[in-house]
């Protein structure tokens, strides 16, 4: 399937970047940083500032991109997204790497079922929430 009708954007394909919603932006960002088939991606927030239709497709097209057995990194503060997308997940405070785990690894770990709960139980343990 190609790209373009994958991420549904057939009817942006002859509109300049600067004049399409961010949504579409990010969409297209997405289609350049992929149309090479990499075996690792790397995004930054990918549903940041989208609709939650748009967001929908995106994950949607990273959960297919999972299950090519392609590696997919995320960072954001979503706790959703991480839920959802993630198989592992790291949290990082200071620049610093304090719990690298599967998600049930860490829910059984923190006694949690949540990632947003236990986020803060990390945070708390290490000293984030007091200066919050």
């Amino acid at each position: 399937m190609e790209m373009a009708e994958y991420l549904d954007m057939g009817e942006f394909l002859d509109k300049q970047v600067g004049k399409l919603s961010s949504g579409m932006k990010q969409k297209a960002a997405m289609a350049v940083s992929l149309i090479h088939n990499p075996e690792v991606i790397i995004f930054d927030e990918p549903t940041n500032g989208l609709d939650i239709l748009t967001a929908r497709t995106v994950t949607g097209f990273l959960k297919d991109y999972r299950r090519q057995g392609k590696t997919i990194i995320i960072s954001t503060h979503i706790m959703a997204v991480a839920e959802k997308l993630c198989d592992n997940v790291g949290i990082i405070f200071k620049g610093r790497l304090v719990e690298d785990d599967s998600l049930e690894g860490l829910y059984g770990k923190f006694n949690e079922d949540n990632l947003e709960d236990l986020f803060f139980k990390v945070a708390e343990r290490e000293g984030v929430m007091e200066n919050a």
